[in-house]
């Protein structure tokens, strides 16, 4: 009989790890060269555009200077992944409910606090982000602008990352500064790219063909266009409301095209992303590049 637990135990093991890796959440980084290109606001509401399509999306805040989808929501989070890894609450109970069912979850200062975690520590917290796999589809990570150490390595631990430019010739500079330093690091890296604020389709398309051909000449890498959004009052009018502008202003211009591009985030399986890595992927992945940070100083 006890042979026979054991063995009814092992198959059960062997089952719920099968489950576990069929399971992995997709992970999604947000990111620009420079701040106030609307990247947070692409963030939450392509979030609520991928979640009513479907497909249970969750957001994490990981914007630490300026953590904004809170505001955006006109929000105040009562706890962070701070208090996570600090082992003081669960991962459900960090976990906020906005409008049309989003969630997301304020990042403070918590996913630096890692690099303080003993092995124990960190094993029961990759138990507790391991469950994020099981209440979401897809994660998207809000990065910080800019090209600084810990927002290049927050984008090289995830498969895939969509980068947000607006035409403005600054805008463009940063954003190829940014590819730039996360290709020479890791050139596989699938980057999609997001013309934000165009005047017209014309303007967006021309900016989007431009710098895609001068990543793919002088970075040999080759960039995905993802889409753009034009300019639209909508948007403002929505941010002044602290609503998401695709529920606020639904048949807007600006709501149209995000729709757009959630279904081309979705459509069909990607060959260059390879299977998703689930949330503790994502974690061992950021590890293994500040391990990788410490060696090399």
């Amino acid at each position: 009989m006890d042979q026979a637990e054991k063995l009814r135990q092992i198959v059960n093991e062997l089952r719920e790890r099968q489950r576990a890796s069929l399971q992995k959440g997709r992970i999604i980084t947000v990111t620009s060269g420079k701040g106030g290109v609307g990247k947070t606001n692409f963030t939450l509401n392509c979030a609520i555009a991928l979640n009513s399509m479907g497909h249970r999306t969750l957001i994490i805040d990981a914007d630490f200077g300026l953590s904004n989808i809170d505001v955006m929501l006109g929000m105040i989070p009562r706890y962070n992944l701070f208090h996570v890894i600090t082992n003081k609450k669960s991962i459900e109970e960090v976990i906020v409910e906005g409008p049309c069912g989003i969630r997301f979850i304020a990042g403070g200062s918590g996913i630096w606090e890692l690099l303080n975690l003993s092995t124990q520590d960190m094993e029961v917290l990759m138990k507790q982000l391991e469950r994020l796999d099981d209440l979401a589809d897809i994660i998207m990570i809000d990065t910080g602008a800019g090209v600084s150490d810990k927002v290049i390595r927050m984008i090289l631990a995830a498969n895939e990352a969509i980068v947000i430019t607006t035409p403005e010739p600054t805008s463009v500079t940063d954003a190829y500064a940014l590819v730039k330093s996360v290709v020479t690091i890791k050139k596989d890296m699938s980057l999609r790219v997001v013309v934000n604020r165009a005047e017209s389709a014309q303007e967006a398309t021309d900016v989007m063909d431009k710098f895609i051909r001068v990543v793919e000449r002088f970075l040999d890498v080759k960039l995905e266009p993802l889409g753009y959004i034009l300019y639209d009052d909508a948007v403002v009018k929505a941010t002044k409301r602290q609503r998401p502008f695709v529920l606020e202003y639904p048949r807007s211009h600006a709501s149209r095209q995000v729709y757009t591009m959630a279904h081309a985030i979705v459509a069909g399986e990607r060959a260059d992303v390879g299977e998703a890595q689930g949330f503790r992927g994502y974690v061992n992945q950021f590890l293994k590049l500040l391990d990788f940070k410490r060696k090399a100083l």
